[in-house]
């Protein structure tokens, strides 16, 4: 069978994937002969059963993707917050003035 890209599929079907390479070595079939009928690499089959074996089923769940919320930020979310207050920039009435120097608009 073809490899197919499993990332592509709803996360359901991703999930019942992992379940029938469970089922499947369960069964006692062997880490080729799984790859051959689900369509995985043999690498991948191996993946899914250490899982299973480490964590149980919450191991075969779909987890979130990407990088930790917050991760690669150079400020804090306070730091953060300030900086934005110090570049906001201030309303025409708060300065005072007719118009927006910038636009040239009455206000």
């Amino acid at each position: 069978m073809k490899h197919v890209d499993k990332r592509k599929l709803p996360v359901a079907a991703q999930e019942e994937s992992r379940r029938q390479v469970i089922g499947l070595r369960q069964a006692g079939m062997t880490y080729d002969a799984i790859a051959a009928q689900v369509g995985l690499p043999p690498t991948g089959v191996f993946d899914f059963v250490r899982r299973y074996a480490e964590r149980g089923a919450v191991g075969l769940m779909t987890g979130q993707s990407g990088p930790e919320p917050g991760y690669g930020r150079f400020l804090d979310a306070e730091q953060d917050a300030k900086t934005g207050d110090l570049i906001r920039r201030p309303t025409p009435n708060e300065l005072g003035l007719q118009f927006a120097p910038w636009s040239r608009v009455a206000v």
